[in-house]
This record gives structure tokens, C-alpha cells and sequence, in this order.
């Protein structure tokens, strides 16, 4: 079920009076300001009094004062380091927040989890314009992240949350439903951002997992995955042509194996049928080339 806040005008933090730097359109800033969203948003992300997080993208410091009073310490990321050195000036952090100058799809989750002891809980409002990007960058560091509840535009929420036949479902939605639960927590609208965005936002939650069907190679599956979806009006047996080095007899008859029929769209096939079509189509590589399966991973 999908929270819904009451929306309180009277919390929403003063942000011209503050003077903070000017938004840069070029990083995708939109700064939360609603006092009262903040404290849903980190009530929601389930983070305990014993917890360690990692902020994504710290922004005007709003929500990493707000975690300093509940987690035992935060790391917060920022690229943008006027913004860093405003917030270092207007606001009292606490000793267990530390922010740092960083790229978030550059950052090395793994050295994160390693520096704080054990698995990830990520909390963040992400640049609309990089958001994807910062999923799949989770998924490939996924074995260090046990939880991320982050902010997205609207739309890339529905794909993150979409099942098959829905005309949102796709590239997204296989890849991060392969390797996590997603959760849709709450809409948070335009007025509550400054500047005010176009679009509603949306909170989403992702519980990293073992997936139910493994993919024996991950990167052969995406790129099946990809494939399939890049044309999606096409039938799969059309549009998996672009795979590289197979005939149209082995992906037919890969198709056969897996009781999927050439003439489906993409859009109909459950993560769990990409998983045997990929695992599929890399036996018939490793038979033609005669290499052990077991090193195919």
C-alpha cells in the first residue's frame, strides 16, 4: 500500500531565505524541502538506531540532518561541492555524519560496505537524469547492499515496479526484479521540490536477494534482456537477430527448449523466462565451442 502524507505547508524549510547555490539543471538538482516528507521517507526506509547508511546525493543537507538523529552514522555523497561547503557552513552535523565529494555511479559500493562493516542500507533523492544508471550500478555491486529506498520520477518508478504485459515493463524492470523485492512506498508531488520539478516523484524501495531461477552468466543475460526490449514491437525471434554470433536455427530452437513461442513480444515473458531463454542460448555456446559448462559464468 502506498503511504500517503498529509501535506502540512508550514513544514516546508525556507529556501530562498537560506540562499543557498543556485540548482544546477546539469546534475538533476531538485532539493526536498518538506520537513515532514523527510521524516516519512526515513520512517519508511525501515533504517534502525543501530543502522549505517549511505546517502545518495546530499544535496542541501535536509535529509542527512534528519538520518544523524536516527542512524549510528551516515556517509553522505555529494558531486556538487558548492554544495558541500554551504552545507558545512549552515548546518551543525553531528560527528557521525561524514560528507564527502563524490560521484555516486563512480563510488565503490563494495568500499563502502567493507569501511562500514557489513552490507548497505542506501537512502537518497536521485537526479531524475542519472537515476537508471544508479540502479544498475546497485545491481552490479548488489552482494554489498542489503536495502536502497530511493526517489525517482514517477515514471521510472512504474518500470521498476512493472510486471509482465504492462507497458511499462521492461530493460528495468527484468534486470532489478531478477535480484530484488520492489516495494512502492509513496508519491511525492512537485510543490514539495525546489526548484518545483514537472513531475510527481515517487519513493521506491528495493530489498537486495538471491534470485529465484540464477542467470549463469549475469552479462549475457542483460544483454538478451536488452536485445529483446530494444525493438519491442518486433516478435522475439525478430528481435533477437542482433545477438551476436547466433544463427536464427540456434535461437529458434533455444526458444523451443524453453517453451516460448517466436511469435511473443518481450513485454509478455516473466524474468523467470529470460533467465531459461539466456541459460539456454549460453549452453548452445559452450556445446558449439565445446566449453565445460561450469566456467560459463
Amino acid at each position: 500500500m502506498i503511504h500517503q502524507n498529509p501535506i502540512n505547508k508550514t513544514s516546508i524549510t525556507s529556501f530562498r531565505e537560506s540562499n543557498p547555490p543556485l540548482p544546477k539543471s546539469s546534475l538533476g538538482q531538485n532539493f526536498l524541502v518538506h520537513h515532514g516528507t523527510i521524516e516519512t521517507i526515513i520512517e519508511l526506509s525501515g533504517i534502525r538506531p543501530g543502522d549505517k547508511v549511505v546517502e545518495l546525493g546530499a544535496g542541501l543537507g535536509a535529509m542527512t540532518t534528519e538520518l544523524s538523529k536516527k542512524a549510528a552514522g551516515v556517509i553522505a555523497l555529494e558531486i556538487d561541492e558548492r554544495l558541500i561547503n554551504w552545507v558545512r557552513e549552515k548546518r551543525s552535523l553531528p560527528e557521525n555524519v561524514e560528507l564527502r565529494h563524490s560521484d555516486i555511479l563512480k563510488v565503490s559500493f563494495q568500499g563502502l560496505a567493507e569501511e562500514m562493516g557489513g552490507a548497505l542500507n542506501i537512502i537518497g533523492n536521485l537526479p531524475y537524469n542519472i537515476s537508471s544508471q544508479v540502479v544498475f550500478r546497485l545491481i552490479e555491486e548488489r552482494d554489498y547492499i542489503n536495502r536502497a529506498t530511493l526517489m525517482f520520477q514517477k515514471e521510472v518508478a512504474e518500470r521498476l515496479i512493472s510486471s509482465p504485459g504492462s507497458k511499462h515493463y521492461g530493460i528495468l524492470s527484468v534486470i532489478t526484479g531478477y535480484c530484488a523485492d520492489i516495494a512502492r512506498l509513496m508519491d511525492i508531488p512537485p510543490g514539495l521540490f525546489r526548484p518545483r520539478p514537472k513531475v510527481t516523484s515517487t519513493l521506491v524501495q528495493m530489498e537486495f536477494r538471491k534470485p529465484s531461477i540464477v542467470a549463469v552468466d549475469f552479462a549475457f543475460f542483460k544483454d538478451v534482456v536488452r536485445q529483446a526490449f530494444q525493438k519491442r514491437r518486433k516478435k522475439l525471434i525478430n528481435a533477437l537477430k542482433g545477438l551476436a554470433s547466433f544463427s536464427q536455427d540456434e535461437i529458434l530452437h533455444s526458444l523451443e527448449i524453453c517453451g516460448i513461442d517466436p511469435g511473443y513480444r518481450a513485454e509478455v515473458l516473466s524474468i523467470e523466462d529470460f533467465v531459461s531463454l539466456s541459460n539456454t542460448l549460453a549452453r548452445a555456446v559452450s556445446c558449439r565451442n565445446n566449453i565445460p559448462e561450469d566456467i560459463i559464468r
